[in-house]
């Protein structure tokens, strides 16, 4: 038996040569299909709302920190370098948002390639009063904290103002006591004596248990008074000195105060504007609420004009059958006679 060899070479090539036009034909399909199924770039507008929510959320962070040191009420670990430089950011990150919402606004009424779809307009208004009432709402929360802190700023005070006035009157009353009534007397005592009062210093019977020390400090330098009381002009130095630091930590909280109230009535200003622009929201969405009833009406009483033409149609059916009828005889009757 003889075995015969066939070359299919050629046919082995050619399947191959199929095969990879197969391949590449699937592999054109797959990267058109991922290219149509990637997701589309967002908008202007949406990147823009994006970024002030997450601005609206930044200052929600901070205005929760205000709130914690703002609602503690005591006196020497109050904070005021901290709450002051928070109410700062907090009020420059609220007019920054305030007036990228109005640019928003401003960019939805002026792009014409929104406006085309009903749909994507509504979703964009829809989306604004959203991000204004959340900013309503920061704003009214900034406000209240503000007023929570001037409301201890003003506790504080009082009760500063109520330490020193006691001090004052235990100052007064010590004044009054009769230790220093009896001093003065002693003092009046000596000046009245001839003897002490106009001989000198070395003049003085001398004492052998006295303190060397103690003996000069009787004399003040007037060469007539010999008795001092150093230790009550120290403690009315001291009183002196705690007093003017009072003074200046009660200058410190008015300060304080006046800017605390300075700030609310700013974002007053800024939640009047806000309410403003919300009740302008409110009037469009009422506006288009309007216009869509007005379409409702206006569809239904055409669905009512036509059902009324349709059955005035199938009423005067009968008449167009004898009148197709009449014509139809009479046509027959001029063949006839022709």
């Amino acid at each position: 038996m003889s075995l015969s060899i066939q070359n299919r070479t050629i046919e082995f090539q050619q399947c191959v040569s199929t095969y990879d036009k197969i391949n590449k034909k699937q592999h054109k399909q797959a990267t058109s299909n991922n290219h149509n199924t990637s997701p589309p770039k967002k908008s202007h507008f949406s990147q823009q709302a994006s970024l002030i929510a997450k601005d609206i959320s930044h200052v929600t962070e901070l205005l929760s920190k205000l709130a914690i040191l703002a609602k503690r009420k005591p006196i020497f670990d109050d904070k005021p370098i901290e709450i002051g430089e928070l109410t700062y950011v907090i009020k420059q990150e609220i007019f920054k948002i305030e007036t990228n919402i109005q640019n928003l606004q401003k960019y939805l009424k002026g792009d014409t390639s929104v406006t085309i779809d009903s749909q994507t307009t509504q979703f964009s208004k829809n989306v604004l009063t959203l991000l204004n009432s959340k900013m309503k709402n920061v704003s009214g929360e900034f406000k209240n904290v503000l007023e929570i802190r001037q409301k201890n700023e003003i506790i504080n005070k009082n009760r500063t103002e109520n330490f020193l006035s006691s001090v004052s009157a235990s100052r007064s009353s010590n004044n009054q006591s009769p230790l220093v009534d009896n001093t003065n007397l002693s003092l009046s005592n000596l000046n009245e004596n001839p003897f002490l009062a106009s001989s000198p210093p070395e003049q003085l019977p001398f004492d052998p248990d006295a303190d060397p020390d103690s003996s000069v400090p009787y004399s003040n330098g007037n060469g007539g008074e010999y008795l001092s009381l150093p230790s009550q002009t120290q403690q009315m130095l001291l009183m002196e000195e705690q007093q003017y630091g009072n003074q200046q930590y009660l200058q410190s909280r008015n300060r304080a105060v006046e800017s605390i109230e300075s700030t609310i009535n700013e974002v007053g200003n800024l939640f009047q504007q806000l309410a403003t622009m919300v009740t302008e929201q409110g009037e469009q969405i009422q506006r288009i609420d309007a216009n869509v009833e007005d379409i409702n009406m206006n569809i239904s009483g055409a669905q009512r004009e036509l059902l009324k033409y349709y059955a005035h149609i199938t009423s005067n059916r009968w008449l167009f059958l004898k009148i197709f009828g009449v014509l139809i005889v009479f046509f027959f009757i001029w063949v006839l006679v022709s």
